[in-house]
């Protein structure tokens, strides 16, 4: 008989030695079972399905080998019922589903890191308004249900997405996004009068005094300005 086998209708338990159990060999020390392994703490077995990796003195190589709970590590045996391991199970599925959804957006690389930024703050507040709605929509907090679970999943990704909102506003208002902007716009404004002018003295264009020349550049800041970011 296995270490998870059932025992049959027939079959009369017998009486436990305290003793005997107390001093039962320790299967720590031998190999898994055939068939298993573990890659970064999490036990697999024959077929690539999770296991549960929890410790077990009796079992060789001292984990428990049952089944997990869906969406769990853990067996029923080993807390993979508990409300936190509910709540973390219901908080992943959420996340899951989130970045599936962003997964189906074009991303691109970012050649204005200021912009993205302030960009980035946008997407945060309107990510935290949509969780206050999730939670503002909620009747319980309860343990007792699935929903409870999930409610208090959806309570503690709202408390997350104000924790973010607070780091990148802060970021915002340390780096001073908004003059480094004005200052980024201006160094490019100049950058394409100097070009303009280089390209007159290089066609020929006969030299303009310093008055004409620095009334042609405010005229030309001027219709730069009314260009549409």
């Amino acid at each position: 008989m296995t270490d998870h086998d059932d025992e049959g209708p027939g079959d009369t338990p017998e009486p436990v030695n305290l003793d005997d159990w107390r001093n039962r060999p320790d299967r720590t020390k031998e190999p898994i079972r055939d068939g298993f392994r573990v890659e970064d703490g999490t036990l697999f077995d024959v077929r690539g399905k999770a296991r549960c990796s929890a410790k077990a003195r009796n079992s060789p190589g001292g984990y428990c080998y049952g089944h997990p709970v869906k969406e769990q590590k853990r067996c029923r045996m080993h807390g993979g019922t508990s409300p936190k391991a509910k709540e973390k199970a219901a908080r992943t599925r959420m996340e899951r589903e989130m970045a599936s959804a962003v997964a189906l957006h074009d991303m691109g690389p970012v050649h204005d890191p200021l912009t993205a930024l302030k960009n980035l703050a946008g997407e945060v507040l309107a990510w935290k308004d949509a969780m206050r709605l999730q939670v503002e929509g909620l009747n319980t907090l309860s343990y007792s249900t699935d929903y409870g679970e999930t409610a208090k999943a959806i309570v503690q990704l709202f408390e997350r997405s104000m924790d973010r909102a607070t780091t990148v506003l802060a970021t915002i208002a340390r780096l001073n996004i908004d003059e480094r902007l004005a200052a980024v716009t201006e160094r490019q404004a100049k950058m394409i009068e100097d070009a303009f002018f280089a390209a007159l003295d290089e066609a020929g264009v006969p030299a303009l005094d310093l008055d004409t020349r620095e009334k042609v550049a405010t005229a030309y800041a001027k219709h730069l300005s009314v260009i549409p970011a």
